[in-house]
């Protein structure tokens, strides 16, 4: 699979789809129904997000004979997850294994993902771990489901997919802002469905507000935003 990317223009950053990036979309719908077996994060004492987490090794494999990058993909069966970040979150935490590691739609996403990270660095790399976060965000009535409780923040990686939205539903709010070094903000948008942005963790900083349940599609009273983040670190 060949797909249709970019490199970075302006700020280290770029806001794209799925549908853009050639993405084979039919591989969505078979992985979107795993959200439902989602096990709530133990780590979020109000039950408003569920997650599940895998690691992969990526290497890349040129191909001198059609002057392409392959990638080889290996899921590590790795549970523990910590980030280099002065914040809580460089404690380690558990997290239950994504169920089907090797689901054809994470394999693409990961290659999309390596694909970016080529492209936009420099020397060329070889060799990747990739931690993948399957999140639902849940919101009710009363009660908003935040995914950036740390405030503006970086993730401690060299590149970040910080959310590719799969789904929004009965939901208002989640909008994505970009910051410079100097925490001054230099892009927001609202991530619609397939919607996702890819960029520089080590010179920009990033937040999302949180998600709030507006009646949208029913009356029934839940709403939830289902995404997968990619932390990207060049071994």
């Amino acid at each position: 699979m060949r797909f249709n990317i970019s490199r970075f223009f302006y700020y280290p950053y770029q806001k794209t789809n799925l549908q853009n990036c050639n993405f084979p979309m039919k591989l969505i719908q078979s992985f979107q129904k795993s959200y439902n077996n989602l096990p709530y994060d133990e780590y979020i004492p109000d039950k408003t997000r569920q997650r599940r987490y895998a690691n992969y090794l990526v290497k890349n494999i040129k191909d001198n004979k059609n002057n392409i990058n392959k990638f080889s993909i290996k899921h590590t069966e790795k549970i523990t997850f910590e980030q280099n970040v002065e914040d809580s979150r460089k404690d380690e935490r558990i997290f239950q294994l994504i169920e089907n590691p090797y689901h054809p739609f994470l394999l693409n996403f990961i290659t999309l993902a390596s694909e970016l990270t080529y492209m936009n660095h420099y020397p060329p790399i070889q060799n990747l771990s990739i931690d993948v976060h399957q999140v639902r965000q849940i919101c009710y009535p009363e009660l908003n489901s935040h995914n950036s409780a740390e405030g503006i923040h970086q993730d401690g990686a060299d590149f970040i997919i910080s959310a590719c939205v799969l789904n929004r539903y009965n939901i208002q709010g989640g909008t994505s802002s970009i910051y410079d070094n100097n925490l001054n903000l230099i892009y927001d948008t609202l991530l619609r469905k397939n919607e996702f942005i890819f960029q520089d963790d080590k010179s920009l900083y990033h937040y999302v507000t949180p998600i709030q349940y507006s009646k949208i599609h029913s009356s029934e009273q839940i709403g939830y935003r289902d995404i997968i983040g990619l932390d990207i670190q060049i071994l």
